[in-house]
């Protein structure tokens, strides 16, 4: 079973980009939790989401570093 998780516009706050990055994580092997969790791909973190939330937050999350 697949669960994805949309949003129809995601807005450009931080609350929305610290959201995103807590699915959005570095796993142990490099690659990105979130979407392999959520949509059954394979991507290196940061991905598009997270690069995006990055952008957003100014770096200032540490998006995997849990």
């Amino acid at each position: 079973m697949v669960v994805m998780i949309e949003t129809d516009k995601p807005g450009t706050d931080e609350a929305d980009a610290r959201r995103i990055l807590l699915i959005h994580r570095a796993a142990p092997d490099g690659l990105c939790a979130g979407c392999l969790e959520f949509t059954c791909t394979l991507a290196r973190f940061p991905c598009t989401q997270a690069r995006w939330a990055l952008k957003v937050t100014g770096n200032k999350a540490a998006g995997g570093r849990s």
